[in-house]
C-alpha cells in the first residue's frame, strides 16, 4: 500500500514537466484515490504496521551485524520519518485541522526554494527503501530475473522524472504571484505536532536498539550451546539468537536472500542432531517448508532458536564477499546441498592409444581433447570438477539451477559431439582409428564442497560433488561400451529439462543398493536433440 501510494504520488510530481495544470488535473485522480475515509485509514494501517514490524523486528535482534544492503535499508528507514514526519503535517494535517487543501501551488510555494533540497533528498531516499526491498522479495521468482534490466531502468528513471517534474513545476509557479494563506499560527501547530511524532517514534527506535544492546550485554551471562557445523567446526554460542545470527556473529557464511524474514529458503538447513529440542516451526516457517517440498530435519535458519547443543548442514551456498577471499568465508568449505547434473566423459580405448604410439602424439592427443571438451563445459556454464586420466567429471547448474543446469548440460553434450568431430577431421595417420567420446549424464542432489581445504591456510582447493548423483553419472557412462552409443542420459536429466521422448522407450538398469531400477536414455548421435531455451 505505502509502495502504491508513493508509485502514484511520484508520477503526479513527474506530470510538472509538462505543466502545473497538469499536475493539478493529476492530482484530482491522486485525492479520489487516497484523500478519502477508506483511502487514508488503509494508508495509515499500512503506515503503522510497516513502522511497527520494523521496530518489533529490530528489537528481536541478537547482533547488530547484517548484510551491507540489510543495513542500508535501515538506515534509510530511519531518516525517511525525520522530513516525512514535517511533510504529512504539511498536508493532511494542514488540511484536517484548518481547511487548507494541500494543492501543488500552495505547497510548491511552501517548499521552493528553501526545501527543495530536503524535499529531493526525502524523494530519493524513500524510493530506494522501496526498490532495496522490493529487489531482494522479487528476486525469489524466475519472472523478475526475466525482466530485471527493465526492472533496473525502471528504478532509476522514474524518480529522475518525478524530481524533474516537481522541480520544474516549483520552478513555473515562483513565477507567479500566489496568496498564501498560511500563517505563522499554522507553522507553529505543523512543527509542534510534527516533533511530538517524531520525539515518540525515535524514542521507540532507541527503545529498541537498548533492548539489543541489553541482550548482547545479557548473553555473556547466559547458558551457552554448542552448534556443530561440517567438517567438525563447533561454536559456543549463547540461547536466544537465531540460528542465522549465530553464523553471522561467528563469521559463517550463510545465505539469506530475504534477511532473514522467512520469506526464503536459502537459509535452510538440515539438522542432525538436536532437532527435538526445536519449537515445531510457525505457521511462517511451516508454509515456506511445505511449498519447497522439505524433508525430514529440514528447518529455516532464520527462524529456528537452538536452547541445546545442535548439529546442522547448511542446503544452500552463500555468495557473500567472503566467499571470495577463500577460506572459512567460502560456504563450499563446509559444504553444502543442492540439486545439480553431473557429466562424465570419457574416452574410448585410451590404454590401446598409448600402447601403440610415440608419448608425445598421445600427450598432444590428450590435452587437445580435454582442452576442447573442458572449454565447450565452461563456455555452457559448467564446472569443471576434476581429470580422471583421460576422463572428465563436470558439474552443472551449481549457480542456475535444477532446470537451467540439465539443458546447459545437454546443450554442452551437442558442442562435445563437434569437439569429437573437429579432432578425428586432423588426426593423423598414427591414429588410424577413429577417437570416440562416451558421455553419461545424471540430476540428482549432490554434496558440493572444497574437500582438503582444512588445511590449505586460506588457500581455495577446487570445488568437487560427492553423492549418489555422482556414482550414477558414473555408471552411466559406463554403459556406452556395451552398446557403443555417444551419450547415454538418465530419465531425469530430460525430465529436469523439459524433453519429452514419446514413442521411445527408456532402458532401466539396476544399481547397487537400490530398490527402484533407474530409466535411460541412449543416443548414438546427439544432432538433432531439441532442448529448449
Amino acid at each position: 500500500m505505502l509502495f502504491a501510494f508513493c508509485l502514484s504520488h511520484f508520477a503526479n510530481h513527474a506530470l510538472g514537466i509538462f505543466s502545473l495544470r497538469a499536475m493539478d488535473l493529476g492530482s484530482q485522480y491522486h485525492y479520489a484515490i487516497w484523500h478519502n475515509t477508506l483511502g487514508l485509514s488503509v494508508l495509515a494501517l499500512a503506515a503503522f504496521t510497516h513502522v511497527g514490524l520494523a521496530l518489533w523486528r529490530t528489537a528481536k535482534r541478537r547482533t547488530f551485524q547484517m548484510p551491507i544492503w540489510e543495513f542500508l535499508q535501515l538506515v534509510l528507514g530511519l531518516y525517511i520519518p525525520w522530513t516525512l514526519t514535517p511533510h504529512v503535517f504539511a498536508t493532511l494535517g494542514l488540511y484536517t485541522a484548518y481547511g487548507l487543501s494541500p494543492t501543488y501551488e500552495r505547497m510548491l510555494n511552501m517548499l521552493w526554494p528553501e526545501g527543495a533540497l530536503m524535499q529531493s533528498i526525502l524523494l530519493i531516499v524513500v524510493w530506494t527503501h522501496a526498490m532495496i526491498g522490493l529487489h531482494f522479495w522479487l528476486r525469489l521468482y524466475p519472472m523478475y530475473r526475466r525482466v530485471r534490466s527493465f526492472a533496473l531502468a525502471f528504478a532509476i528513471g522514474f524518480p529522475l522524472l518525478a524530481l524533474w517534474g516537481w522541480i520544474e513545476g516549483a520552478r513555473r509557479q515562483a513565477d507567479k504571484t500566489y496568496p498564501s494563506k498560511v500563517s505563522d499560527v499554522h507553522l507553529s501547530w505543523l512543527y509542534d505536532n510534527a516533533y511530538q511524532v517524531l520525539a515518540i517514534v525515535y524514542g521507540l527506535v532507541i527503545l529498541s536498539i537498548l533492548v539489543v544492546a541489553f541482550r548482547i550485554a545479557a548473553s555473556t551471562l547466559s547458558k551457552r550451546i554448542k552448534v556443530t557445523y561440517p567438517g567438525n567446526t563447533v561454536l559456543k554460542s549463547t540461547v536466544g539468537p537465531s540460528l542465522l545470527e549465530i553464523s553471522r556473529i561467528n563469521g559463517i557464511p550463510h545465505a539469506a536472500v530475504c534477511g532473514g524474514r522467512a520469506r526464503c529458503s536459502t537459509c535452510r538447513v538440515l539438522v542432525k542432531a538436536g532437532g527435538e529440542d526445536l519449537l515445531p516451526p510457525e505457521p511462517s516457517e511451516a508454509m515456506v517448508l511445505n511449498r519447497i517440498g522439505a524433508g525430514q530435519g529440514v528447518r529455516l535458519a532464520c527462524q529456528i532458536r537452538p536452547k541445546s547443543d545442535i548439529e546442522i548442514q547448511p542446503l544452500v551456498p552463500s555468495q557473500t564477499k567472503e566467499a571470495e577471499r577463500g577460506g572459512s568465508g567460502d560456504a563450499y568449505h563446509w559444504g553444502v546441498e543442492q540439486p545439480v547434473t553431473i557429466m562424465f566423459v570419457d574416452l574410448r580405448n585410451f590404454t590401446g592409444i598409448t600402447e601403440t604410439n610415440l608419448s608425445f602424439d598421445v600427450v598432444f592427443l590428450l590435452n587437445r581433447y580435454l582442452d576442447g571438451v573442458s572449454s565447450v563445459i565452461r563456455a555452457e556454464g559448467g564446472y569443471v570438477d576434476k581429470f580422471i586420466g583421460d576422463g572428465i567429471m563436470a558439474i552443472f547448474g551449481m549457480e542456475t539451477g535444477a532446470e537451467t543446469g540439465a539443458k546447459q548440460a545437454l546443450r554442452a553434450t551437442i558442442k562435445i559431439r563437434e569437439v569429437e568431430d573437429a579432432i578425428n577431421a586432423d588426426r593423423g595417420p598414427q591414429f588410424p582409428e577413429r577417437l570416440r567420446f562416451g558421455l553419461g549424464l545424471h540430476s540428482g542432489t549432490a554434496i558440493l564442497g572444497r574437500i582438503g581445504s582444512a588445511g590449505a591456510e586460506g588457500q581455495k582447493t577446487s570445488i568437487t560433488a560427492l553423492g549418489d548423483v555422482v556414482n550414477t553419472a558414473s555408471r552411466l557412462e559406463a554403459e556406452n561400451k556395451s552398446g557403443g552409443t555417444f551419450m547415454t542420459v538418465s530419465e531425469d536429466v530430460l525430465r529436469a529439462a523439459g524433453i519429452q521422448m514419446p514413442g521411445v522407450v527408456p532402458s532401466e538398469i539396476k544399481l547397487r543398493g537400490k530398490t527402484e531400477s533407474l530409466r535411460f536414455f541412449s543416443f548414438h548421435n546427439v544432432e538433432g536433440l531439441a532442448v529448449p531455451a
